[in-house]
């Protein structure tokens, strides 16, 4: 082979290099333009958002939860945990309830006030309920004299009673965020009452039709 044939042989083995290159390089390029966009995105913690715990979460009792934000501004956050169905009984927790049908079992919402109930309600019929509207259709109370006549008509699907909460003080839950504890995602009635309230972590920690997004704290090397 000469000169001439040498040249033009390594000419032809390169022009392929170089449009696979090219084509890497605009690969990239949408792909960190979509994962710009896909970050500008990302769903702030608001009142009627989920949490769902990362395995960077830290502590064992919060492994796997989802948390639902009931209350959220500047001065701290309160949630509830929705996907840790218990075996207690409403009465068990508050005996004054009595023997009513339709309550289901109580969840177990956190670690502050235990003992206290607070319960989650969809498209309530009675005009009386002392309720706050957490997202579309849903509501929260700790109105316990109501649920006597709340229980029988709507049931475990759309009635469920948690013991206990969680609070956040200003600017920790952001934190924690920050640090990949915790994700935000859009919440919902039929995720709040899911009929598989123990597959849910698993069913939002896959993505879904979400994608989630951690964020990265830039003080974390």
């Amino acid at each position: 082979m000469n000169g001439k044939e040498r040249h033009a042989a390594t000419g032809r083995r390169r022009k392929p290099r170089r449009r696979a290159a090219r084509v890497l390089a605009g690969a990239l390029a949408v792909a960190a333009a979509a994962f710009a966009g896909t970050a500008a995105a990302q769903i702030e913690p608001a009142q009627g958002k989920l949490l769902v715990a990362t395995p960077e979460i830290g502590d064992p009792s919060w492994a796997e939860t989802v948390m639902l934000l009931l209350h959220y501004d500047e001065n701290g956050a309160l949630g509830i945990a929705i996907n840790r169905p218990t075996w207690v009984t409403p009465q068990q927790v508050e005996p004054e309830l009595g023997d009513v049908e339709g309550y289901g079992t109580v969840y177990r919402g956190g670690p502050i006030a235990p003992t206290q109930m607070i319960f989650l309600v969809r498209d309530p019929s009675l005009e009386t309920l002392e309720a706050t509207p957490i997202l579309d259709g849903v509501y929260a109370s700790g109105d316990l004299q109501a649920l006597s006549q709340l229980a029988p008509a709507a049931g475990p699907g759309r009635l469920r009673l948690y013991a206990g909460h969680a609070e956040w003080l200003a600017g920790q839950l952001e934190r924690e965020i920050a640090d990949g504890r915790w994700t935000v995602v859009n919440g919902s009635a039929d995720r709040i009452f899911s009929a598989e309230p123990e597959r849910l972590w698993k069913e939002l920690s896959s993505g879904g039709e979400e994608l989630l997004v951690r964020r990265v704290n830039p003080l974390r090397r």
